[in-house]
């Protein structure tokens, strides 16, 4: 009986003594999390590419969407990320290079990173790795076309992401007449219009904004550049 009784007090006590060590030294231990606590780190796994983790996840690539998305997200609204742009363009390329399928994830980074970090020059990068995602999305080249006019003062470049915007499905109909009231402007400059031409033959084919650019007569359309394939 007696060595039944002390096979149970024993871890009883030592039970009992670690709890106490834990609650005693708990502010430290969690000073010490917040230290090393790197609000910037990126997503479990998103080193790794896109293929790789749909195998991972036995074709469930989706879930692993939506975590880095919430991952990605937290970090966005979160007050402590003060003004390291180039920590926070870390975790959102960690993300984005995985195309995720929240629209509202590209449109939040970029905000953040023209309204927080006075950074807009990232948005465009962001923007179109959105668009590899949503192809027919009419919201993504309509805040980059935002960005180019207001933040970039490049007219010619906010141009075509409105022409973008005004091809889309559901897209609102006053993006067309701002297409033609930009490439209006008096400052437009050859690089300016080089940069949008190369944005539209990068990103789709959209023959009516080159024929468009070209009309504006300040700077031609390079020989090389490739021809819209026609329609079957």
């Amino acid at each position: 009986m007696l060595l039944r009784f002390r096979s149970l007090i024993v871890p009883l006590l030592a039970s009992l003594a670690f709890i106490t060590i834990l609650v005693k030294t708990n502010d430290q231990r969690l000073k010490t999390l917040r230290a090393e606590y790197d609000i910037f780190a990126p997503p479990p796994l998103s080193q790794f590419s896109s293929g790789l983790i749909g195998v991972l996840t036995l074709g469930h690539k989706g879930i692993y969407d939506n975590f880095i998305n919430i991952w990605l997200l937290q970090t966005l609204v979160d007050p402590r990320k003060g003004n390291d742009h180039e920590g926070m363009m870390r975790q959102i390329r960690s993300v984005i290079r995985h195309h995720p399928r929240l629209e509202t994830t590209y449109m939040l980074a970029c905000i953040v990173m023209m309204q927080d970090f006075k950074k807009p020059e990232y948005c465009q990068e962001i923007n179109l790795a959105g668009l590899k995602a949503f192809p027919t999305s009419w919201r993504l080249p309509m805040t980059q076309g935002y960005v180019e006019y207001f933040q970039m003062k490049q007219p010619a470049q906010a141009a075509s992401f409105f022409m973008m915007a005004a091809s889309r499905p559901n897209s609102p109909e006053y993006v067309q007449k701002t297409v033609k009231k930009l490439l209006s402007e008096k400052d437009l400059t050859p690089e300016d219009l080089q940069r949008s031409l190369e944005i539209i033959a990068e990103t789709e084919s959209s023959e009516s904004f080159l024929k468009l650019l070209q009309s504006v007569g300040k700077a031609p359309v390079k020989e090389s550049m490739p021809e819209t394939p026609a329609s079957p």
